[in-house]
């Protein structure tokens, strides 16, 4: 049986080493092949999520972004996690058939992942878009998604990607202007009061999807009384990938230390991987506080802090 790895930017970095020159990082080159051996035997499968691609996109120098590049397309086969959205809207659906004994379809064993890298930020349509990718360029990049990544990676429009970095990197800092403005609100506060408070603004910003998502089942609901307050109350805590923002944001607000840019992406990244994968590398304060909420042993994944772990 294959098992998902997933490796943070850092354990990518160490493989990336590896590949460019063995006799300077022969640690790293060993990692290296270890990893491609699993792959290769199909005992492993590394996609990315939406944060390594992001990462590397970063790179300003060509060569090194280009190698980079290369290591996670060829090791990871081009597929990625998909985006939050998706992952969101499929659990809830399939959470809410089940407490109402609605019929429905099972989806794919690995729903959750996509063949096409740009689906790791929200799954393609048309109207999500806002234009059309045409049905031959989609077969042709479905074909060969380890070059379509590698090429967008390596070879995109320069233009594009700084302005794409700089977009993101504005976003993150309002993001972060938020938090922070709560912090001295929630401090003092018990971590179970501010488990429910962060869980309840899950919910209230939520809200709109939950009652489609219930609507597209079947359900008359209009207004969260339509959902009724046992369900609103366990939608935050039984839906995987909020469980686990609601878990680790209240650790993180609870730390001393400014946040960053960085922990915006980690946390992005383990709301959606830790639920899914078997394995899973990232930097020790992201582990520890996933620990310290015992998301490892609630969904079953091996949580480490360097790739020599493997």
């Amino acid at each position: 049986m294959t098992r998902l790895l997933y490796l943070d930017q850092n354990a990518w970095v160490a493989l990336a080493r590896g590949a460019w020159d063995k006799a300077s990082f022969p640690k790293e080159h060993a990692a290296l092949s270890k990893v491609v051996e699993g792959v290769r035997a199909q005992a492993i499968a590394v996609p990315l999520s939406f944060a390594n691609i992001y990462e590397t996109a970063k790179i300003n120098e060509p060569a090194r972004r280009a190698n980079m590049a290369r290591t996670q397309a060829v090791i990871s086969g081009g597929r990625v996690f998909r985006g939050r959205r998706r992952i969101l809207g499929e659990t809830l659906a399939a959470y809410l058939a089940r407490h109402h004994n609605i019929a429905r379809a099972e989806p794919d064993a690995q729903w959750f992942l996509s063949d096409l890298w740009f689906e790791a930020a929200a799954d393609y349509s048309p109207q999500d878009y806002g234009f059309d990718i045409p049905q031959p360029v989609l077969d042709f990049l479905r074909a060969d998604p380890v070059g379509a990544l590698f090429d967008y990676l390596a070879f995109g429009d320069e233009d594009v990607r700084l302005e794409a970095v700089r977009r993101n990197s504005a976003s993150s800092a309002a993001l972060i202007a938020g938090i922070e403005s709560r912090r001295p609100v929630a401090a003092g506060e018990a971590l179970a009061l501010r488990k429910r408070a962060y869980g309840a603004r899950l919910i209230l910003d939520e809200l709109d999807f939950i009652l489609a998502t219930g609507r597209q089942l079947g359900l008359d609901w209009q207004t969260v009384r339509d959902i009724g307050s046992p369900l609103v109350r366990s939608i935050a805590v039984d839906i995987p990938i909020l469980n686990v923002e609601r878990e680790l944001v209240v650790r993180l607000e609870d730390q001393a230390r400014a946040i960053t840019e960085n922990d915006l992406r980690d946390m992005a990244a383990f709301t959606m991987v830790v639920p899914f994968a078997d394995m899973v590398v990232a930097e020790k304060p992201f582990v520890n506080l996933a620990r310290q909420a015992r998301l490892d042993k609630h969904y079953g994944a091996v949580l480490m802090t360097s790739i020599f772990d493997l």
